[in-house]
């Protein structure tokens, strides 16, 4: 049976771009406390502490190794034989110093799945919205891709906050908000800084449906259970035991789309935002999960106008219905048609 809870608290880890000026320093802070988190359940731990402490800068450097590695085991790096080359190259950099983690064939449970012909599978396919007739040429899908290029998932809602008005970034905005929370909970303090903790801070009414491990719930049941909460501006957000990702809903054409930012973690110059077909994203991390045989959270939340307006850096550009939520996305729409039901 499949439930439905309040709100998600499993997180998992982006890595942030690189940024210049303070953004840059709270970058690395929160490189090398994901890191940390990462090592605690290994035997490296303790030699990675005394890196830390010994040389600051050499942890930086063996952070972002671990995260970029790490990102194949989230399944949101290459998928090929290439990217499976560059995790063992990656394995062998942090070896050379002095932090030591399994290679590609020494998991007891593969993270890269050999399929036909020796080809590596290890994330769900892309289901690109955008190169359906109606909406290839769509002006709002390019303008977002070109505003939001070389942005992580993450980084591409916080942008699109700060461009409405609301504080992500610096003293008391949303980010600075979710480290303090974590702060005196006692929890390591990257905890919340993911979709489902933004959603949680800035929704009134979040909802999570959780897919327990080998449960029996089917894909059509799923769907129905989310498809009551989508609606333009909608924050949707994945996670599990070792991969997440966030996005944003709307509607392109006579679908609903999953407007999201994806490339290679640690290549900023990567990124670029894709508009999906949503039903069929979410099919995607669902049958991941089901193939990984591991749990599956997804998290969806509008942002509320009051629970915004104590991070507001200005009035709010937002264009949104009486009493309505914030949509986020309103200031890149162009004639858009709401005619066909999801």
């Amino acid at each position: 049976m499949l439930n439905i809870y309040g709100i998600n608290t499993i997180e998992s880890f982006k890595i942030p771009t690189r940024l210049n000026g303070p953004r840059s320093n709270f970058a690395e802070q929160l490189s090398i406390t994901k890191a940390d988190e990462l090592l605690q359940t290994t035997r490296q731990h303790a030699k990675w502490q005394m890196i830390r402490q010994n040389d600051p800068t050499k942890a930086v450097k063996i952070a972002r190794l671990i995260l970029e590695r790490h990102a194949f085991i989230e399944g949101r790096a290459p998928t090929d034989e290439t990217g499976r080359k560059q995790f063992d190259r990656l394995t062998d950099r942090l070896k050379s110093k002095g932090i030591y983690l399994y290679k590609s064939h020494q998991f007891k449970n593969p993270i890269f799945e050999m399929c036909n012909a020796g080809r590596i599978r290890n994330k769900p396919e892309s289901n690109p919205i955008n190169n359906a007739p109606d909406v290839k040429d769509n002006a709002m899908v390019q303008n977002i891709r070109y505003r939001f290029r070389n942005k992580d998932c993450l980084e591409f809602l916080a942008d699109l906050l700060e461009e409405n008005g609301i504080a992500y970034y610096g003293k008391n905005g949303v980010a600075d908000t979710l480290i303090v929370k974590a702060r005196n909970e006692g929890k390591n303090l990257n905890v919340y800084l993911t979709g489902e903790g933004l959603t949680r801070k800035l929704s009134s009414n979040p909802v999570t449906v959780q897919i327990k491990k080998g449960g029996g719930d089917s894909f059509e049941d799923i769907w129905n259970r989310i498809i009551p909460h989508i609606q333009k501006g909608t924050i949707l957000s994945f996670s599990s035991q070792s991969f997440g990702h966030t996005g944003i809903v709307d509607r392109v054409g006579n679908r609903w789309a999953y407007f999201n930012s994806s490339g290679t973690p640690g290549k900023p110059e990567t990124y670029k935002v894709l508009a999906e077909d949503l039903k069929l994203e979410i099919r995607s991390w669902f049958q991941r999960a089901k193939r990984q045989k591991t749990f599956l959270n997804i998290t969806v939340g509008a942002i509320d106008p009051n629970l915004a307006a104590r991070f507001n850096t200005a009035s709010l550009k937002t264009q949104r219905p009486p009493g309505g939520d914030i949509d986020l996305l309103a200031l890149h729409r162009v004639d858009q048609r709401d005619d066909i039901a999801g």
